[in-house]
């Protein structure tokens, strides 16, 4: 994970990089004794329950979970890897990285798509196979221009061409795999290219660089019509948004994006000078493409086809851009057209026009019930109130809720206060659903090999003690036994110094967040030495009272079989075990 940037680096950008002031930079943060206090960017609250340690280092989220350093705040807000976090705090802070010789896996993916990239643009350019790709582009009126500022390429039928172009420049078959962009197929066992005969177009992370592709069929009918990189390293089609790297600076420029289905919707925007538009791929979007367009806008204007695909993409779009505290509109397409097809068909202002008159999200969803459900008779206003309420209730901005709310109750002919109450009920459900206790599950052991983790991480010097005592197994959360593991490593290694570095040497997120919720909560001990020998001894009690239920289960099965020696020997073990149990005090 860090074989690129020397240890010692990573330190000090660490150090220079003081959690209160990187953090304070993306949200406003309040102190509140000791630490600082935020509504929590990674989830939608209207109770502060974020906490940055300024005295730890770390920041925690009592709501959602979520945690970790400064580099995982980094890494959660703006979608990066930890190489990308490192290089832009080491940035801010003007600290020089010198790399070493070795090549991270994800440095090496990030060449080998760049490298592939410049194939297919040269496939669509320069050989004669990619005269019928051109073809296709110039009859969508996909000007050359656009075909290089979104660097469009195309792969061909035979694999051949771009497996020996692979050999030529040296890159090994196991980062095609590990790119995505060839698989191995063990029942026919060959090795086969995903993208043949198809437009590619090089996905972008936010950053500007390549980490996946998607290919557009141009023949072959019985075929996708789009195939999209699986999921790789580098690349999660839930967290990125085809065109961002370019739009996001007219969309923070103007606080307003555009969202538009697919590729070709979106290049024929761009080309008509519609520059804050991003595609979703062809998927309803998600909490974490919300995230990153809140980033750089606070409106955002969804146009998907106008048929009933396209109306159901929209509203499962909807409640998630709204939770995230986006302002949305929907701009309604006639039925049977698409933004490209609309756009060749009625030109730019006509286009512009349909933007500028985008109804609210209510709107558009009351129009679309009521063209379902008869909205004069009981039964239709109270489905079309059900379906409406929980989009309502998500509405970060109270004056803009409660003008819905006034809204909807006059167009059903409804009473407002049972609107309201109505609302209440979805608030009270949904806290119940996502309060956060990671606590309140665990087992009376588990919470022991807790409160031992705690200590641990409270003070790394006790890691030996614990280490000289106990193993990895006798941990019964699986959580806690990988924390445990990673302690138990560092510190044979010499390597442990601090939650600081524990958490950077933690791949995954889920247990960075565990670490973080550990080291925020507070530990009430006065003698610590006694409670970690009092732990110990729970937990080897724990694990001989265990196995001595084995080997009576065994005992008995034995019997049976009237097996002496196997008897005896079951005997003897639970003498030892017995003595054992009272060495520790059981």
């Amino acid at each position: 994970m860090t074989g690129m940037i020397p240890e010692s680096v990573i330190e000090n950008i660490q150090q220079q990089s003081d959690i209160v002031s990187v953090i304070s930079g993306y949200i406003p943060l309040k102190q509140v004794g000791k630490s600082f206090k935020a509504l929590c960017p990674f989830h939608h609250e209207k109770t502060p329950s974020f906490i940055v340690s300024p005295e730890k280092q770390i920041f925690h989220c009592f709501g959602c979970g979520a945690g970790g350093n400064v580099f995982g705040f980094v890494m959660k807000y703006e979608n990066m890897t930890f190489i990308e976090a490192v290089e832009l705090l080491a940035d801010k802070a003007g600290i020089s990285i010198t790399r070493q010789k070795i090549n991270t896996d994800v440095l090496d993916m990030y060449k080998v798509n760049n490298i592939v990239s410049d194939y297919f643009v040269n496939m669509l350019i320069n050989s004669s196979e990619g005269k019928h790709a051109c073809e296709y582009l110039k009859n969508r009126e996909i000007n050359g221009q656009t075909i290089n500022d979104f660097k469009l390429g195309y792969a061909p039928v035979s694999p051949k061409s771009l497996l020996e172009f692979a050999k030529r420049e040296k890159i090994s078959e196991t980062f095609l795999d590990k790119a995505g962009i060839t698989a191995y197929d063990p029942q026919e066992k060959n090795r086969y290219v995903r993208f043949k005969n198809r437009i590619i177009f090089p996905i972008y992370n936010t950053q500007g660089k390549i980490v996946g592709f998607a290919g557009r069929a141009l023949d072959d009918k019985t075929l996708p019509k789009y195939l999209n990189s699986p999921q790789t390293e580098l690349y999660n089609k839930s967290n990125i948004l085809y065109g961002l790297n370019i739009a996001k600076k007219e969309i923070a420029d103007k606080k307003h994006a555009v969202i538009v289905e697919g590729y070709m919707d979106l290049l024929a925007l761009y080309q008509a000078g519609f520059l804050n538009v991003v595609a979703s791929s062809g998927t309803s979007l998600t909490v974490q493409q919300a995230k990153l367009l809140l980033r750089y806008a606070s409106k955002a204007t969804i146009v998907y086809d106008g048929d009933t695909a396209g109306t159901n993409a929209t509203l499962r779009g909807l409640d998630i851009l709204v939770e995230q505290g986006l302002m949305v509109k929907i701009a309604r397409l006639p039925a049977g057209e698409d933004p490209d097809s609309f756009l060749n068909k009625y030109g730019k202002n006509k286009f512009s026009n349909m933007l500028e008159e985008a109804v609210d999200i209510i709107t558009y969803r009351i129009g679309i019930l009521e063209d379902q459900l008869d909205s004069a008779s009981i039964d239709g206003k109270t489905e079309i109130a059900k379906n409406i309420l929980p989009t309502i209730s998500k509405i970060t901005d109270s004056i803009r809720k409660s003008e819905y709310i006034k809204y909807l109750a006059e167009k059903l002919s409804l009473n407002e206060a049972s609107v309201l109450d109505e609302i209440g009920k979805i608030k009270s459900q949904a806290s119940e659903r996502t309060s956060y206790n990671p606590s309140a599950s665990l087992l009376p052991t588990e919470r022991i090999e807790k409160h031992l983790l705690q200590l641990m991480l409270e003070d790394t010097g006790i890691v030996k003690k614990v280490r000289q005592s106990l193993v990895v197994e006798d941990f019964l959360n699986n959580d806690y036994r990988q924390i445990a593991k990673l302690l138990f490593k560092l510190d044979t290694t010499g390597k442990i110094q601090s939650h600081k570095n524990i958490l950077n040497q933690l791949k995954n997120d889920a247990l960075k967040d565990v670490v973080t919720g550990l080291i925020m909560e507070t530990i009430p001990h006065s003698e610590k030495e006694k409670e970690i020998n009092q732990i110990i001894a729970k937990l080897k009690e724990k694990k001989i009272n265990k196995r001595i239920k084995e080997l009576n289960a065994s005992l008995e099965k034995t019997k049976e079989t009237g097996e002496i020696k196997s008897i005896l020997k079951q005997i003897m073990e639970q003498k030892e075990l017995i003595i054992q149990c009272r060495k520790v005090n059981c």
